[in-house]
């Protein structure tokens, strides 16, 4: 039984339907009427737009119509009258006439060509023009038919009669077109133009039909004059009859312009030839002039009768827009007066539904949707009894929406909101607000732990500097807003310089309290709106925005630079400092081409910077560099390099020279160097200055070390294949500090010296001092070498810093004394280097001097007890196929300075 109401309510038509049904019926029957009218006005548009196309038509095929008679008629001249009689003259005139009447044939059908081409073009017009078009090639085509003269002259006096027909066939379809114009629509002008039109065609059609009747009546043969002359007469007359028609016709154009064009000399000269023809009952053939005139004279009569047929199609055709104009004036009135009805019909409609049934339908739906929970805005309107039942929902309501604030409120997180510090009225109200209070609590905390847990997330730990990715993060919100701005980000890269030295003299925990120092003296340096952070390591970034001008950032970087130089007092001690330096590289927004939005990312500028701090250090440490066009060139270049030793080691480019090393005892051989050469096509030998820093600079020095090791090795062998004075040397390969870092330094080393089955004595990796001062973690790996018979040679020994005591530790076979004390001709450096000897011996290592280019040099360290030499006053590094020939020309040279010694 509870659910009978709501069956009753489905059943029960509402007040707002009857309503509408009440509006709608006369509106319904409105609309019909309405929609006639429209209907009504539409079609006579369409009329319009109909007998448009059919009078364009017409014109289209009345111009065909007129071209394909004038063809006809220099055509039937030529094949009939020449053939009849002396009468056209001499033979040397009607040859002559020939020419003429044949070249204005060629001219005819060129019209009647272009005018077919045209009016293909339109729609209506298309087949019949296509049908004359095959058919008229026909009739050309039967031009001249027959085996015989007398087969081919009975052809050719046929045309006559196939052109006639094409003609009228024509005439019939442009008075069709006509008639179907003037039946389109009732307007008494455009019947008007339409019939002048018509007259006017009808005219022309029978012009063009009297020229060739004439031929055929001085043509006719012998006993068929008779009805030769009745047809010319019959089109003689025709013509007169609608001609004095046409100048009846209701337009003074039409009348006025043919009146004009019968006057013409042209047309007068074709009446007084016509006008003989009829006076003359015999006949007779004209001589050629008068035959040649009226070929001529005729077109002009034609296009001077068609000038008035386009005047009349003219005319008919601007009735015809008139008429279709208006037509759609009626129309868009019709329609504005059918949609004011209409609107009005409606709005009565809906002001009558939203005065009445409104207030009782919004009461309803407002009742549906709070009891699905929606508290919606109640109004109080309509009669007493709705207005009763609306304040009583509205104040159920009020109190609902108390309770929904606190809980929207607490649903969004504004916990801070005043709306949850109110009570709410009555039993529920209270339960609900104390609900609401503990639940407040809770996200506070949970808030201060997210806060927490993000803070960690973007900010480095030891410094509470933001980290890497914030600051990458930071730095790409800067380019987007001076994106908008116009204005320009600067990066400043802050690298330390001797940070490691604190951490392996002073422990990690000075090395973390110079850090926070750093960073601190940073964060002071810099403006309130930088950005300082800390990327990992010893390396920070401070984010500057806006850029003022470039020359601002360099003192930034200056500034920075003095800051972290200052000594550092470490904790715990009054005494002890550490003191650490800085290179700073500076890089600033640009426009980028190649970006999708032209400009330069956090990424890229952030390793611009970078790279601009590589410079700083590479330049001596301590100073600020800016990534410049100079700075991006040499990249750009470094990168083709680059790339082309990349290639080089694919394709086979690479070879290897051989300098030897000479003993100053016997003046023998006994070991090389290799050294890499890029022989590239087209350029020659790359200068090793050119290339072998860019390889250091990147991965590619690893694969060019692999490289030497195995092609040397295999070296070694083919000289001990061959015999000679190359077998059994020893070969001495450089080992790059890249290389040297990498885990599969020694791993590379087994696999070239297994390949090659050399012995291991008989390789020698040179590392320069600097690496090896620099990198101890490396003498581990130089041990494992060692340890497997490879030999270990310090290049450029006395450029760094070893000390002698530290001979006794380094794990090393030989030294290489740098070339830049055996040049010097300073005597404590003669001291030195007979110290840096002594000292070689005293700890069991051999000693090379590198770079000996005059025999004083040699003097000199024979003096000093030097065991070995190389330089080019021996040998030039030479390839392996001209090494057998150096290392003899070593002997003989070591010998002529013996010699030359003992002489002294």
């Amino acid at each position: 039984m509870a659910d009978l109401p709501e069956q009753r309510e489905r059943r029960t038509i509402s007040l707002r339907t009857r309503l509408l049904v009440l509006v709608l019926v006369p509106l319904i029957g409105f609309s019909a009427f309405a929609s006639i009218l429209v209907t009504h006005r539409i079609q006579r548009v369409q009329a319009a737009e109909h007998a448009v196309r059919e009078v364009h038509a017409a014109i289209a095929l009345d111009a065909l119509r007129a071209r394909i008679a004038e063809e006809a008629i220099p055509l039937v001249s030529s094949v009939e009258l020449l053939e009849l009689s002396t009468a056209a003259g001499t033979t040397r005139e009607r040859e002559d006439l020939a020419v003429d009447l044949h070249s204005l044939y060629e001219e005819a059908m060129s019209r009647t060509d272009a005018t077919a081409a045209d009016a293909g073009t339109d729609p209506l017009a298309r087949p019949a023009v296509e049908g004359t078009a095959a058919r008229l090639a026909t009739v050309r085509a039967s031009r001249g038919a027959g085996e015989t003269p007398s087969q081919r002259t009975t052809s050719n006096r046929q045309l006559f009669d196939k052109y006639r027909y094409l003609v009228e066939e024509l005439s019939a379809a442009v008075d069709a077109h006509l008639t179907v114009a003037a039946d389109e629509v009732a307007d008494g002008q455009l019947q008007d133009a339409v019939d002048d039109l018509r007259r006017t065609a009808r005219a022309t059609t029978l012009a063009g039909e009297e020229i060739p009747y004439y031929l055929g009546l001085v043509a006719a043969p012998a006993g068929g004059e008779g009805p030769a002359r009745q047809s010319f007469l019959g089109s003689w007359a025709g013509f007169r009859l609608a001609s004095g028609d046409v100048l009846t016709a209701s337009g003074a154009a039409v009348r006025s312009g043919w009146t004009a064009a019968l006057a013409h000399p042209d047309s007068r000269t074709v009446d007084q030839t016509l006008a003989d023809a009829v006076a003359t009952p015999a006949g007779g053939v004209p001589d050629s002039a008068v035959l040649l005139s009226l070929s001529t004279a005729v077109v002009g009569r034609d296009d001077a009768l068609r000038a008035v047929l386009d005047a009349a199609a003219g005319a008919a055709v601007e009735a015809a827009e008139t008429y279709r104009a208006q037509a759609q004036r009626e129309l868009l009135n019709y329609s504005a007066v059918t949609a004011v009805l209409l609107a009005l019909s409606v709005g009565g409609t809906l002001y009558t539904s939203r005065s009445i049934a409104g207030p009782l339908a919004r009461l309803a739906a407002a009742a549906r949707s709070i009891s699905l929970g929606e508290l919606v805005e109640v109004h109080v309107e309509g009669p007493p009894e709705a207005r009763t039942v609306a304040r009583g929902l509205g104040a159920a309501v009020v109190s609902l929406r108390s309770v929904q604030a606190q809980a929207q409120a607490v649903a969004d997180g504004d916990l801070d909101d005043e709306i949850l510090r109110r009570p709410v009225g009555g039993p529920l109200g209270r339960v609900v607000h104390a609900s609401v209070r503990q639940i407040i609590g809770a996200m506070h905390e949970r808030e201060r732990l997210q806060e927490d847990l993000a803070h960690q997330a973007t900010h480095d730990a030891l410094t509470t500097l933001p980290n890497r990715a914030e600051a990458l993060a930071q730095t790409d919100r800067a380019l987007r807003r001076t994106r908008r701005t116009g204005d320009r980000v600067g990066l400043l890269f802050v690298d330390l310089d001797q940070f490691k030295t604190v951490n392996d003299s002073l422990g990690h925990g000075a090395g973390d309290a110079v850090l926070r120092t750093v960073a601190e003296r940073l964060r002071e340096r810099v403006r309130a709106v930088d950005v300082v952070a800390r990327l990992g390591g010893d390396e920070f970034l401070v984010v500057v925005e806006p850029v003022q001008d470039e020359k601002g950032l360099l003192d930034l970087g200056q500034a920075l630079i003095d800051a972290v130089s200052a000594p550092i007092a470490l904790a715990g001690s009054t005494e002890t400092t550490a003191s650490v330096g800085a290179s700073v590289g500076v890089a600033v927004s640009r426009h980028d081409p190649g970006s999708p939005d032209g400009s330069v990312d956090a990424d890229r500028l952030l390793q611009e910077a970078h790279t601009a701090a590589y410079r700083a250090k590479a330049a001596g440490r301590g100073r600020v560099e800016v990534y410049d066009d100079e700075l991006r060139h040499a990249l750009a270049a470094q990168a083709a390099v680059e790339e082309g030793l990349r290639h080089a080691l694919v394709a086979d480019e690479l070879v290897l020279h051989y300098q030897p090393v000479t003993d100053l005892d016997t003046g023998r051989v006994r070991s090389v160097e290799a050294l890499v050469r890029w022989e590239k096509p087209g350029e020659g030998l790359v200068p090793p200055g050119r290339f072998i820093p860019v390889a250091e600079s990147s991965d590619l020095i690893c694969d060019l070390g692999r490289w030497a090791l195995r092609t040397s090795l295999a070296q070694l062998r083919a000289f001990d294949a061959a015999g000679g004075d190359c077998a059994g040397l020893r070969v001495a390969v450089n080992v790059s500090g890249r290389h040297l870092r990498s885990p599969r330094l020694v791993d590379d080393v087994r696999d070239a010296l297994a390949a090659t089955g050399t012995s291991p004595e008989r390789l020698t990796l040179e590392i320069t001092e600097t690496v090896m001062v620099e990198d101890r973690a490396a003498w581990s790996r130089l041990g494992e070498l060692r340890a497997i018979g490879v030999r270990i040679a310090i290049d450029d020994f006395g450029t760094g810093y070893t000390s002698f005591g530290q001979l006794a530790r380094v794990p090393v076979d030989v030294l290489k004394i740098d070339k830049s004390f055996v040049d010097s001709d300073d005597p404590r450096t003669v001291e030195l280097v007979r110290l840096v000897v002594g000292a070689a011996r005293s700890f069991g290592l051999g000693v090379v001097a590198e770079g000996v280019e005059q025999a004083e040099q040699v003097h000199a360290l024979r003096a000093t007890g030097c065991d070995t030499v190389q330089g080019f006053y021996f040998s030039r590094p030479v390839p392996a196929a001209r090494l057998e020939d150096a290392v003899r020309g070593c002997q003989e040279v070591f010998d002529a300075t013996c010699e030359f010694e003992t002489a002294s």
